[in-house]
């Protein structure tokens, strides 16, 4: 494994790249506010904008900092040619002896259902497993959250089965569905 960072990526509708603090009002705007993204988060809920910061540990320079590390995998997702940032994919807790990431994901509720979400972890796998070297990549959802799911689907993520009342997020406390996908598996996703 090669640990690269936070590297800018391409699809055909979008960038991933790493955030900017220009990039707060639009990410706030998006994603912090809106009840029905922030109800599959754990962050506090931010009421305004600038608690994206106090509460939520957001855009501080601290977060920032993070992207010295080799190891910090956090895009903001904007579309193209380069509008400001609607969502955000990022991989978790990397360990290095298992050759293993957490990938997560939020969008902005009005660009749901448009194939963003599908097309922006689709481009990180592609990183994580060429790029980067990991071997597996695993992410989650809350029962109650299946279009999540479905792009961990569409991506050819693996089903790995649920762990019972495991997923606590704002929401509330759900049966947490795992998804995962292997070096080995990836690119014979139909």
């Amino acid at each position: 494994m090669e640990h690269k960072g936070t590297q800018r990526l391409d699809t055909p509708r979008l960038v991933l790249r790493r955030f900017v603090p220009e990039d707060l009002e639009s990410f706030y705007q998006h994603c912090l506010s809106d009840s029905q993204v922030w109800r599959w988060t754990s962050y506090p809920r931010v009421e305004e904008l600038w608690e994206a910061q106090s509460k939520a540990g957001l855009f501080t320079p601290n977060w920032f900092a993070a992207y010295e590390r080799p190891d910090r995998y956090s895009w903001a997702i904007a579309e193209k040619p380069e509008g400001p940032a609607i969502g955000r994919v990022f991989g978790m807790h990397p360990n290095d002896r298992a050759q293993e990431v957490e990938l997560a994901y939020e969008l902005g509720q009005a660009f749901w259902g448009q194939g963003y979400m599908t097309e922006a972890v689709r481009a990180v796998l592609r990183f994580f497993f060429e790029d980067v070297g990991f071997f597996r990549v695993h992410a989650n959802h809350a029962d109650q959250n299946p279009a999540s799911g479905r792009v961990m689907q569409k991506c050819g993520m693996r089903y790995e089965g649920i762990m019972r009342k495991a997923c606590v997020c704002n929401g509330g406390r759900f049966d947490q569905v795992n998804y995962a996908l292997l070096r080995e598996e990836y690119g014979k996703e139909s």
